[in-house]
């Protein structure tokens, strides 16, 4: 009984019509990260727009205590808003690119901003990077 050599086996067969086209997925995957990269960058100029304007109305308050208090405050959501802004305008081209960005201001001058901007999600490994770090 003579063996075929050329002949495709059955389960290369099979496993050539179960595989999915990895163009498709691909180009869909970074079409879908890409379009929430723009919808979280639409938040940060509405979060920032929002923050210019309570700066604009706390600026007379600064003389006063709270006041100052209130403007320290919207002035550091302004800086995150500004960060976040220009990491999501990165990341719209390159992803992970933007990611390194926005890990790296926060990892680095704004600690306390994890808690507040980063999702809960990713806090616990920023939480583990920290630990290790000091």
């Amino acid at each position: 009984m003579p063996i075929e050599i050329f002949a495709p086996r059955e389960t290369e067969q099979a496993a050539e019509v179960v595989k999915p086209e990895p163009i498709k997925d691909r180009f869909f995957s970074s079409l879908t990260a890409r379009v929430l990269f723009f919808l979280l960058l639409l938040g940060s100029v509405v979060w920032g727009m929002w923050t210019m304007a309570k700066i604009c109305v706390l600026i007379p308050f600064c003389f006063f205590s709270s006041g100052r208090r209130r403007f320290g405050k919207a002035w550091i959501a302004l800086k995150r808003a500004c960060v976040c802004g220009i990491s999501l305008i990165v990341a719209l081209f390159s992803p992970a690119l933007g990611i390194m960005v926005a890990c790296t201001y926060f990892l680095m001058y704004d600690k306390s901003g994890i808690e507040e901007v980063i999702p809960r999600s990713l806090q616990d490994q920023f939480q583990e990077f920290i630990k290790e770090s000091k």
